[in-house]
């Protein structure tokens, strides 16, 4: 295996395989480690251990730069790094380094999500915890999330009824299309009835 390393623009080293582009790392890891200077390597073993070191510093370098834009579940990322061209070996060493360094980290990405889900999107718990999953975070930690969240359906509702659709419920055509706005949302049809019914009475009450 012929190994050509040519130097790019921002610290970075463009690394071709017996004529091939094979990957690209930084030249801080590429000089420090044991195969800069290398033109050549024969042995098969040592040929399979170089690839999977220089392509995994690769897929680390290419997950935190996705880091930096946003926030990943460690199952979601290895997709992404995937999809942009890593091998799948290669984006599950470099998550589990990530995670080992305290860049990537399910728990807190879902507390953060599931936070941003509830107060920002308006979802229901359900809805959120679905979300969550689907993204890649284990069930079990979905579940210990959604256990220590203090969310009462009815209040939410009200809440999103008071702001977020408070100009909606003027006439029937309001009404219904905010039902299926809150249904899209993952709330269970009654509860929506229950919070209705608060807000009607609370506004009664107001014009006595």
């Amino acid at each position: 295996m012929r190994i050509e390393a040519e130097r790019g623009r921002q610290n970075k080293i463009h690394l071709h395989c017996d004529g091939a582009y094979l990957c690209t790392v930084d030249a801080e890891y590429w000089f420090g480690s044991p195969y800069a200077g290398v033109n050549e390597i024969e042995d098969l073993q040592a040929q399979a251990a170089f690839l999977e070191a220089v392509r995994a510093r690769s897929a680390y370098l290419g997950g935190l730069r996705l880091l930096a834009v946003r926030d990943y579940a460690a199952k979601e990322l290895v997709q992404k790094l995937v999809t942009k061209g890593h091998t799948r070996d290669a984006a599950l060493a470099a998550c589990e380094t990530l995670q080992d360094y305290g860049y990537l980290n399910d728990r807190r990405y879902a507390e953060h999500l599931a936070a941003t889900l509830i107060r920002s999107k308006g979802m229901s718990l359900r809805s959120a915890e679905y979300e969550l999953q689907r993204r890649g975070v284990d069930r079990e930690i979905v579940q210990e999330i959604a256990q220590g969240l203090d969310f009462d359906p009815v209040l939410r509702i009200i809440e999103l009824l008071e702001t977020r659709f408070s100009r909606s419920l003027e006439d029937e055509k309001g009404l219904r299309r905010t039902v299926a706005a809150l249904q899209r949302l993952g709330y269970g049809w009654s509860d929506i009835q229950t919070a209705l019914r608060r807000v009607k009475s609370e506004a009664d009450f107001d014009e006595t």
